[in-house]
């Protein structure tokens, strides 16, 4: 038997005949000089695109500047797509391939804006936000309440700083919750907060793509790179990541969380500098250019829809706005043109800046729809109803014919992506009717059970597709069994007793899937119908399952997650704990759902938190343990405060049952007259001189009476309650 020569010394003795030494060298050698020009390709293809954008940014300010000899609205369109991507009202990365399509502009001028944008997305100048809507919502110090500046700083400093944006936006959401919930800031600040977190995220996010796309793009032409990986669904700026999260992302959002509460209460109203707003002398000389020129393009309905919800707010606080111009934005273009006033007064622009924020974000669900291609201006009516499966589409004559082929195909594109979802849905009954106006008063679509006919007004039906084929959904079902009307509504009002299981399966489920959001407490039975319910409930089921495969549709539905409701009509109805598996036995009866849309998954972050905050608490205990004397366990559970623990929903459970014991006391506090306030009453309100001790221990105290309620207040094993009460016991770290 051979005698085997270990490896490395095998290696070792090729090596040293001269030969193959020579034939090493030259091989790492062609390596190294393989890497060294790969960096420098990518290294001057990364400078080479820099001094194209540079050039695009002063093309673009030239162009803004001077204004075209031969057309002045050519110069607001692109001063206008400059100003929807620094406000945020649309997917940066979606305007930038709207601009490099733009037939309004030149092939010259659709370049220099297009790469213009990608330019300013790369500097980090998208979604700007006016500290100023921040204004007023806590917290107060000394009758000084902070300044928006400083909520804004901190917002962005989380997220700019977050491996992942999207965990910081998480994180920021939960931590104004809590701090709701403690009475530092008002009940308004979550929400806000949670716009401008998404925004910020948003732009960060748009950032660092562009800023790889621009350094890896093959070629030297980076747009074509990005209309690619948007055909495709890759940007991660544009996917729902918040309705579909990661765990890992949840754990790193979870454990930010409480040093941002805790930076949050020690915002005070010095520290920032207040911004400067001046009025842009461009946005007075285009605003009404721009204005006219968006009356001429397609509406986008979540933005029409939010703009007049805040037409009534911006009448009454604004009165430099013209409100007239405001009523009549339907499009993100019509909006610039109508909130252009002199006015730079910090009430205007606080006004004027939510408005703006809510419909940045409720443009957000429209991220992924796709920029209208030449070819799709021979959509017709007919080969759309063929494609789609419904038995007709027809548009009522006052509807442009200019916005038609964008509407055909966002509705072929919603109905295709509905049955990723729901594969053999059945829509050959259904006829659909573009109108200019609503069908019923304050409807912003229509199903009407008796046609079987869908009424989408064209500035408002966007993102209720959804909902209204789930009206058809059980419209077919009551028709199968031979009934009028809606199948939920019929099942909550009698008992229908069919001849197969699966009937009676069916009307039980909806009948429960109606009780589970009408025992909330801020639903009535007698305002809401089953059938609304059980639509909206679809439009939930359908949006996350999508998301799950990082997808959306803004024509389909306007649900970007459980906080962001989009312009559903009562985002409450999202609010029921046991919606899944009611809504999916519904649903398996009525149409096959597909297999990744079946999957159970744990509850949301936030699902959690709102059980926790919600949860019912025997509140004479809690009076008692405010009152005093303190229980002989309160040492020991001060102590417990400082407990470590690895399961992040358990210590998120445990920060929301620590917070609602910071704001309990803080209430019972303010309700004592200043001159007879104990220690623990100052500590809570943070005035001097306070004992904090004090008020730690009955903090620690409440904290474990809300975590006992919560785990005690579980009488069955079913629904949110069965999963969620362990955790709260795991909480207590006892």
């Amino acid at each position: 038997m051979p005698r085997r020569i270990p490896f490395f010394r095998w290696v070792k003795a090729r090596l040293d005949r001269r030969p193959t030494r020579r034939s090493a060298l030259a091989l790492g050698l062609a390596l190294m000089l393989g890497c060294a020009a790969t960096l420098w390709t990518g290294h001057s293809r990364g400078v080479r695109n820099q001094a194209l954008l540079d050039s695009a940014t002063e093309q673009l300010q030239s162009l803004t500047d001077g204004e075209p000899a031969d057309d002045a609205r050519r110069a607001a369109i692109a001063w206008g797509y400059a100003e929807r991507l620094r406000l945020g009202l649309e997917s940066p990365f979606r305007l930038v391939e709207s601009a490099a399509r733009d037939a309004r502009l030149t092939a010259e001028e659709r370049r220099t804006v297009s790469w213009a944008l990608l330019a300013r997305i790369v500097d980090g100048g998208t979604h700007v936000i006016d500290a100023a809507v921040f204004d007023h919502i806590g917290p107060s110090r000394n009758g000084h309440t902070v300044r928006g500046e400083h909520h804004l700083a901190l917002i962005d400093s989380v997220i700019v700083g977050s491996e992942n944006p999207r965990a910081g936006e998480l994180a920021i959401r939960l931590a104004y919750t809590l701090a709701s919930t403690e009475r530092i800031v008002d009940a308004v600040a979550p929400l806000l907060a949670a716009e401008a977190a998404a925004l910020t995220a948003d732009r960060e996010i748009a950032r660092r793509e562009a800023v790889a796309l621009v350094r890896g793009s093959s070629g030297t032409n980076p747009i074509a790179a990005i209309e690619r990986r948007r055909a495709q669904r890759t940007l991660y700026v544009e996917r729902p990541v918040l309705m579909a999260l990661d765990s890992r992302v949840e754990e790193a959002a979870t454990y930010d969380v409480p040093g941002i509460l805790s930076a949050i209460r020690a915002l005070d109203h010095s520290g920032v500098p207040t911004a400067l707003v001046t009025v842009d002398d461009a946005a007075v000389r285009f605003s009404q250019e721009l204005l006219d020129a968006g009356s001429r393009l397609p509406p986008a309905a979540a933005l029409a829809v939010t703009v007049q919800r805040y037409v009534p707010m911006v009448a009454a606080r604004a009165t430099a706005v013209d409100v007239r111009a405001l009523r009549s934005a339907h499009n993100a273009e019509m909006l610039i043109g109508a909130i252009t006033t002199a006015d730079s007064g910090r009430q205007t622009r606080r006004v004027v800046g939510r408005l703006m924020l809510a419909a940045a974000v409720a443009q957000r669900s429209s991220a992924q729809d796709a920029v209208l291609a030449p070819s799709d201006s021979a959509l017709v009516p007919s080969a759309i109803a063929s494609a789609t499966g419904v038995a007709s589409i027809s548009f009522d004559r006052d509807v442009p014919l200019a916005w038609r082929s964008s509407l055909l195909r966002a509705f072929a594109d919603g109905v295709r992506e509905l049955r990723r979802v729901l594969p053999t849905l059945d829509l050959a009954l259904v006829q659909v009717r573009f109108r200019m106006t609503a069908p019923a008063d304050s409807a912003l679509a229509m199903h009407d059970p008796r046609t079987r006919t869908l009424h989408l007004p064209v500035t408002t039906a966007g993102g209720t597709l959804l909902h209204e084929i789930a009206h058809e959904l059980d419209r077919q079902s009551a028709a199968r069994e031979g009934l009028a009307g809606y199948r939920s509504d019929l099942a909550a009002r009698t008992v229908v007793s069919g001849k197969h299981a699966s009937t009676a399966r069916v009307a039980t489920s909806l009948r429960a899937l109606t009780e589970d959001v009408t025992n909330l407490p801020r639903i009535s039975k007698a305002t809401e119908r089953p059938a609304e319910i059980f639509a909206t409930q679809v439009d939930w089921f359908v949006a996350q399952a999508l998301a799950k495969e990082g997808r959306s549709s803004g024509f389909l539905t306007g649900v970007q997650d459980e906080l962001l409701t989009g312009h559903v009509v009562h985002p409450e109805r999202l609010r029921s704990s046991g919606r899944s598996r009611s809504l999916l036995d519904a649903l398996e009866a009525m149409t096959a759902v597909a297999p990744r849309a079946r999957a159970a998954q744990d509850p949301s972050l936030e699902t959690l938190l709102r059980w926790a905050l919600n949860g019912p608490v025997d509140r004479r205990a809690a009076a008692a343990i405010v009152r005093g004397p303190l229980a002989p366990w309160s040492e020991s559970l001060s102590a417990i405060g400082t407990c470590e623990l690895e399961d992040s929903r358990a210590m998120l459970v445990r920060l929301a049952a620590d917070s609602r014991a910071r704001g309990w006391l803080s209430q019972r506090a303010r309700w004592m007259a200043e001159e007879d306030r104990p220690a623990w009453a100052r500590a809570a309100l943070r005035q001097a001189p306070w004992d904090p001790a004090s008020v730690e221990r009955r903090v620690a105290e409440l904290r474990d009476h809300v975590l006992v309620q919560l785990v005690s207040n579980v009488e069955l094993p079913a629904g949110l309650g069965a999963y969620a009460a362990p955790t709260a016991a795991r909480a207590r770290c006892s």
